[in-house]
């Protein structure tokens, strides 16, 4: 079966690796379709938009908020090379990310025919502006956006009139397709079920958890305590890609200056400004990994790990530190309590940072206790095979090819 990909990036980051895996299952020939940065993959692929035509999709949406609806001759190109590829099935990701002219996309889907499935990594498809409400509390994405309060988060814009304008055009370009022709596929029920109450509602969608590899996130011997003079501390472990305040960075500093005593935090991922933030003597700054062993071997060497994000779809990083046997405290986000079971974590309300800090110390005290050998089983429900099982399941059921 052939499977032709678009997503903004091919091998760069969660979405990028997604990608690549399901272009290379067995009885697929894919190709990707990509619009930025590197090529981290050997894969068969196309760019679609040069740096240039990033900048310049860039400055569009900044003046006029015009985000996916600029570098409309870079998509004919790829459309002529999608007809020369000929797919049974196009699988669509981030289309987002200054790269892609989606009428021009969405048009020639529509004359086709051509079965596409759609795996949403955010809300970005259904609103008229942002790829995440979440933090803060907005749902006129139900009815339709306007007034927008989050024109600097990304795609960020100084145009407040184009959000009225996005949505509609959203609305018509993403459902002109008919009902059968697409399935959206999210990574967590909780963003299905934002989708079911979208203007994309009438299409099927289902939920395909995001699988890790689990040879790779697995509790390992590991030097890091000693490294850090943790030996005998209670290490609260934070770990994200890159920090912002919707990522939680406000509430690790307000933590990282009221630690209790023996306790010691450590936050993976911090850039060098950020670092200075952290003035406290009990924390332990590392800077952004690519390394999975290391990033095992921390995880391995901790007590627990808090996620205190406000806005996320599917926080893999749950899923990595169980793997790893650690249990896993986080607020009450999108689908970020998804992964955990009552015995492999706990939640807390949005921004009830006391009721974390209460969680932590019964850790540390031993009134509240989590089995490490628990927390391996829950992350083995989240595997790679599984997601690429599931994907190919669903694969079949749209073309009829038996995969």
């Amino acid at each position: 079966m052939k499977a032709a990909f678009i997503n903004s990036v091919a091998g760069y980051g969660s979405t990028g690796r997604i990608v690549y895996q399901l272009s290379g299952m067995t009885g697929v020939q894919g190709r990707i379709y990509y619009g930025r940065k590197q090529n981290l993959t050997d894969a068969d692929v196309f760019r679609i938009s040069g740096f240039g035509a990033n900048v310049r999709h860039a400055l569009k949406t900044f003046a006029a908020d015009a985000h996916g609806f600029a570098n409309a001759e870079e998509t004919r190109k790829m459309i002529t090379d999608l007809e020369t590829f000929r797919p049974d099935l196009v699988h669509l990701h981030n289309l987002h990310g200054y790269y892609l002219n989606v009428q021009v996309l969405f048009d020639w889907l529509r004359r086709t025919g051509i079965p596409v499935v759609w795996t949403f990594h955010d809300c970005w498809p259904f609103t008229g502006h942002c790829a995440h409400f979440d933090g803060i509390g907005c749902d006129k994405w139900k009815t339709g956006c306007e007034h927008c309060s989050a024109l600097r988060q990304y795609p960020p814009t100084f145009n407040p009139f184009g959000v009225k304008k996005n949505y509609a055009r959203k609305k018509e370009v993403f459902g002109s397709l008919p009902e059968s022709q697409m399935t959206i596929v999210t990574p967590s029920f909780w963003l299905e079920g934002l989708v079911r109450e979208s203007f994309l509602s009438k299409y099927p969608a289902e939920t395909i958890h995001t699988g890790i590899n689990l040879s790779r996130f697995k509790p390992v011997e590991t030097g890091f305590r000693k490294k850090e003079s943790l030996e005998k501390q209670f290490v609260i472990l934070a770990v994200a890609g890159s920090w912002t305040k919707e990522k939680g960075l406000d509430d690790l500093v307000r933590l990282s200056q009221n630690l209790k005593s023996g306790q010691n935090l450590v936050i993976v991922g911090v850039s060098e400004a950020q670092k200075r933030l952290f003035t406290g003597v009990n924390t332990v700054c590392v800077s952004h990994t690519d390394s999975v062993e290391e990033l095992a071997g921390i995880y391995s060497a901790a007590d627990v790990m808090l996620n205190l994000t406000y806005q996320d779809t599917f926080p893999t990083v749950n899923l990595e530190a169980q793997a790893c046997g650690l249990p896993v405290v986080t607020y009450n986000t999108g689908g970020s309590p998804e992964s955990l079971s009552p015995l492999t974590g706990a939640i807390a309300e949005k921004g009830d940072l006391e009721r974390i800090m209460e969680i932590v110390g019964q850790m540390q005290k031993g009134e509240l206790t989590f089995d490490r050998r628990r927390c391996i089983q829950q992350a083995h429900k989240f595997t790679e095979e599984n997601m690429l099982a599931a994907y190919r399941a669903l694969y079949s059921r749209k073309t009829g090819i038996a995969l």
